[in-house]
């Protein structure tokens, strides 16, 4: 019996990256979630705003701050060659400085 041809499976091309501004918005939206589980700490630490709500607003922050930055990620690889991606980065860095001095600016 002649043995059939057995068919190689092509490799499946990749896909083609993300356009740089949606890359940029999910990135930076990924950093600026994580900031409200810490806002609602400093606050709490502050005794602005009472133990019981600022822990709740902790545990829900730190909850959608896992999940959407788990969905960013599957949908957006991390990839630093991209300019994108420092975009995202210095721009969050930016927003945590102005917080920052802003707060600074009230306390002191």
């Amino acid at each position: 019996m002649p043995s059939k041809p057995k068919s190689k499976a092509k490799p499946q091309p990749l896909p083609p990256p993300p356009p740089t501004s949606a890359l940029f918005r999910a990135r930076l939206l990924g950093y600026l979630v994580g900031l409200v589980p810490l806002l609602a700490l400093l606050l709490m630490f502050r005794q602005v705003l009472p133990s019981q709500v600022a822990l709740a607003v902790v545990f829900i922050g730190f909850m959608a701050s896992v999940w959407v930055q788990q969905r960013i990620r599957q949908r957006y690889p991390y990839d630093f060659s991209r300019r994108a991606e420092w975009w995202a980065l210095g721009a969050y860095t930016a927003v945590v400085v102005a917080v920052t001095s802003v707060y600074l600016s009230f306390v002191g």
